[in-house]
């Protein structure tokens, strides 16, 4: 039997086993939930604020030198780290456009952090003396910071709305459009825990990701959805058999993306927005079918005895 006849019948089996037991899977999924929501609230109570803010959402100094010059960026870190006395900080590299060359690089620091040291470090790294014409220096206040914050809440909420109002309007069935909300809610909650567990600093580029993430798992709710309760040839483990195929395939194709996002530059932004699709990607499968799935199926009263084997 060869890998693609072993893979077909493992997956029918696992379509068998999910159709028989949706209902005591559902668990998973709000037990991650219950987890990690104790966990941001805990990370809130212990820290003042719900995630690691960044200095994009804290506020902050960025400067930028224009060079040539080839420096590791965790070398330049560890530098501004130490020397200005600051816990966070951003390192990231420029490039020209379709150009592999280093064209400079942006650092990040805090509001506290003292320019005059901060210049002099950058001077000393890069063995230039900084100027108009290869250096420029920006200040983000916290005021336009927080207003960052509630602009992204604020999206974030009107996202959440208009998934409800079109699901609901496309399949005309309240427990589709309440399972697709709160998928998607869980996997928000779901990648903010992992992040406070590993204190992964959260910025308004992981803002960007959670939408990304929105999207691609709203994309996969309403697949699923159409099949269960949409179309009507053959049996739903059939529909469903057939979506776990799609589902994985894109699964492999958008995991594959997102590592080569992560690795394949060193752009700060990029890689922000990547460990936030990483880790909802992981999370997801759970979300969408275990709790998504489990309460359309039970929402149409399935019984999967009525049905043969999904093939």
């Amino acid at each position: 039997m060869g890998i693609r006849s072993r893979l077909n019948n493992g997956l029918i089996g696992l379509v068998d086993y999910y159709s028989k037991n949706y209902r005591k899977m559902m668990v998973i999924p709000i037990v991650f939930i219950v987890i990690f929501g104790s966990i941001i609230l805990f990370y809130g109570h212990a820290n003042g604020e719900l995630v690691n803010e960044d200095i994009s959402l804290k506020g902050g100094i960025s400067a930028t030198v224009y060079t040539n010059e080839s420096i590791p960026a965790s070398t330049i870190m560890s530098s501004i780290l130490s020397q200005l006395n600051q816990k966070q900080a951003s390192v990231s590299v420029l490039h020209p456009p379709f150009s592999a060359k280093i064209s400079g690089y942006t650092v990040t620091v805090g509001q506290n952090a003292n320019m005059t040291k901060l210049e002099n470090v950058l001077s000393g790294l890069f063995n230039i003396k900084l100027t108009s014409s290869n250096y420029s220096i920006s200040y983000v206040g916290a005021t336009l910071a927080q207003s960052a914050i509630y602009d992204s809440v604020f999206l974030l909420g009107i996202a959440f709305v208009l998934v409800a109002i079109v699901s609901l309007f496309y399949f005309r069935n309240k427990y589709q459009a309440f399972s697709n909300v709160i998928s998607i809610v869980s996997d928000v909650i779901n990648v903010v825990g992992v992040m406070d567990i590993f204190n992964i600093s959260f910025s308004t580029a992981s803002i960007a990701g959670i939408l990304m993430l929105m999207g691609y798992s709203a994309d996969r709710n309403i697949i699923l959805a159409t099949n269960i309760l949409k179309r009507k040839e053959g049996s739903i483990k059939y529909r469903l058999l057939h979506t776990l195929r799609t589902s994985l395939t894109m699964d492999l194709a958008a995991f594959t993306t997102f590592l080569i996002l992560l690795f394949g530059t060193t752009n700060a932004t990029i890689q922000s927005i990547a460990i936030v699709l990483i880790i909802g990607l992981i999370f997801d499968d759970f979300t969408v079918w275990i709790l998504n799935g489990s309460i359309q199926l039970y929402s149409i009263k399935y019984k999967p005895e009525v049905e043969s084997k999904a093939i």
